[in-house]
C-alpha cells in the first residue's frame, strides 16, 4: 500500500505547458517509445503485457500513452508480440518481448498463469469488497459514515438517465458526498467518470472519488466539479492472498497490497481538504 507520505495527485488546473506535454503525440509519445525501448533493451529475456507496461509507467504517462507508444514499437519491429490463450478460455494476453528473446514460451507462460489467478471471479470480487471494508472503516473514524449504499435515490431525486449507481454516500456533519470506490489495476472508464459526476451534481452531493490511480486530467474534473479524488496507490487484496500478491509483486512488478488498514496519510489529506474546503 502506498505509504502516508504518498500524495500523486495537485487540486489544481494543468497548466498549458502540462496540457501540450500530455497530449502531443510527437513530445510524449516519443518519449515513452523510448523509455520503453531502454525496458526491453535491458531485459532482453523477459516478456511483458500491456497492462503491465501501463502501470510500470504510470507516473510518467497517461496508460493510453504507453499503450499507443508500445503498439507503435510493435509497427516498427522494433519488439515482438506473442499471444497466449487463457487456459479458462477466456480472452488471450498479448505479450511483448525483445526481438532477440527467442524463447518465451517459459516466461510467458508463467506470467499468464499469475494473470488468470489474479483474474478469477472470487479474487475480483474479493477485491471490490476488501476495498469497500477498508474505506468505510477509514473514513469512519475520520468522520465520514457511509449512509447510504448502492445509491440511485438521494435527496427525494430518483436516478433514471441511466442504469448507474453511486456506491455509497458518506455524510460528515452535514456535508454529503457520493462516492466511488475503483480497486483496479486500470483507470476509471472516462463515460462513467463523467456519468458519476453528473449524478453528484444530480443529487447535489460531492464527488469523492477513491481510486488506485487517476491521470491528473481526471482529478480535474473531479475538482472542478466541487469533488476530491483520493488516490492509494497499490491495488488492494484481502489477506488470504498475499501469496498472490507477492507474486505479482516480485515476477510482474505491479503495485498490489494486502493492508490491514488504510494508511491515516491518506485519509487525513481528505479530511483537511474537506475542512478547507466548506460547501
Amino acid at each position: 500500500m502506498g505509504d502516508d507520505d504518498f500524495d500523486p495527485h495537485e487540486f489544481r488546473e494543468p497548466d498549458e505547458e502540462e496540457v501540450e506535454n500530455l497530449y502531443r503525440v510527437d513530445e510524449y509519445f516519443y518519449a515513452a517509445q523510448r523509455d520503453l525501448t531502454t525496458l526491453f533493451d535491458a531485459n532482453p529475456k523477459k516478456v511483458y503485457f500491456i497492462r503491465q507496461l501501463q502501470v510500470l509507467f504510470e507516473e510518467k504517462y497517461f496508460h493510453w500513452i504507453t499503450y499507443n507508444a508500445a503498439r507503435g514499437l510493435l509497427t516498427l519491429e522494433r519488439v515482438k508480440e506473442e499471444d497466449v490463450a487463457s487456459a479458462r478460455g477466456g480472452m488471450s494476453t498479448h505479450f511483448l518481448f525483445h526481438p532477440s528473446n527467442r524463447y518465451t514460451k517459459r516466461e510467458t507462460r508463467k506470467a499468464q498463469d499469475i494473470i488468470e489467478e489474479y483474474s478469477r471471479d472470487e479474487i475480483t470480487r474479493s477485491c471490490g469488497g476488501r476495498a469497500e471494508t477498508l474505506f468505510c472503516a477509514g473514513l469512519a473514524e475520520k468522520g465520514f459514515m457511509p449512509v447510504a449504499k448502492k445509491v440511485r435515490e438521494w435527496n427525494g431525486k430518483k436516478w433514471e438517465k441511466s442504469g448507474h449507481d453511486l456506491d455509497y454516500v458518506f455524510q460528515n456533519r452535514g456535508v454529503s458526498y457520493g462516492c466511488e470506490i475503483k480497486n483496479t489495476l486500470s483507470y476509471i472508464d472516462k463515460e462513467e467518470l463523467d456519468i458519476k459526476l453528473e449524478m453528484c451534481e444530480f443529487f447535489e452531493v460531492r464527488p469523492l472519488f477513491i481510486m488506485r490511480h487517476a491521470p491528473k486530467t481526471y482529478m480535474w474534473d473531479m475538482y472542478r466539479n466541487g469533488g476530491y479524488g483520493m488516490l492509494f496507490k497499490s491495488q488492494i487484496y484481502d489477506l488470504s492472498q498475499k501469496a498472490l500478491v507477492e507474486k505479482m509483486k516480485t515476477e510482474l512488478g505491479l503495485h498490489v497490497d494486502c493492508p490491514r488498514a488504510i494508511p491515516e496519510g491518506i485519509l487525513d489529506r481528505f479530511k483537511r481538504w474537506h475542512e478547507a474546503h466548506p460547501v
